[in-house]
């Protein structure tokens, strides 16, 4: 797993340079980050904020998001697959979608938690969560969805990207997510095997790494 997995469990440890880097100094984090042999690039310069506040609906798909999201129209199964059809779609309209994300949209954060109700170990939804959370801090209902997807998921390749993204979303709080699932299984257990070879993986990709 650890070797099909190498391309996350790198980007694992950029994440866990950058967050050491922010705790070390919250200020200059960029500078320290500069030290690592990071360049630092502003490259966005608020072009992302202009995109989001100038975005509009392109297609009537996204019409009926918008009108979900705004609260003209009730959740259904039918805005659900709009919303997962215009993720998956050639050109998806990201800096409007994004523009619900970054204000918190309720009515968005519903929609997540309605397609995670029958799909609770969905990838997409899950990665979504965690970026509604990242924004709007709501941890304990993070906590609960990765809870239910690594309990309930029975292929171990995606429990373990499901556990690594448990982990990497919820860090940053202060929330153990692999400890408190090593708690779960007992020592046979294929699940408690991928949990451990994951610590294994992270701590020595943090080993590597030199403040």
């Amino acid at each position: 797993m650890v070797d099909d997995d190498f391309d996350s469990l790198k980007n694992e440890m950029i994440f866990e340079a950058v967050k050491k880097a922010v705790k070390r100094d919250p200020t200059n984090w960029a500078q320290g980050m500069e030290g690592l042999g990071f360049m630092w690039v502003d490259d966005d310069n608020g072009q992302e904020e202009l995109e989001e506040r100038s975005a509009k609906p392109e297609n009537a798909r996204q019409k009926v998001l918008v009108g979900y999201f705004e609260g003209d129209i009730e959740r259904s199964e039918s805005i659900l697959k709009a919303f997962m059809d215009e993720k998956n779609s050639e050109k998806p309209n990201y800096a409007l979608i994004r523009r619900y994300f970054k204000h918190g949209n309720n009515r968005l954060k519903e929609l997540l938690l309605f397609g995670l109700e029958s799909s609770p170990t969905d990838v997409g939804l899950l990665n979504d969560i965690g970026f509604f959370h990242s924004h709007h801090n709501m941890l304990g209902t993070v906590i609960s969805v990765f809870s239910r997807a690594c309990k309930e998921e029975a292929d171990l390749d995606k429990f373990g990207e499901i556990a690594l993204l448990f982990h990497s979303e919820t860090d940053p709080d202060g929330y153990d997510a692999l400890h408190e699932l090593g708690t779960w299984f007992d020592s046979r257990s294929p699940k408690k095997k991928v949990i451990d070879e994951i610590k294994r993986s992270l701590e020595s990709a943090s080993e590597q790494i030199e403040f």
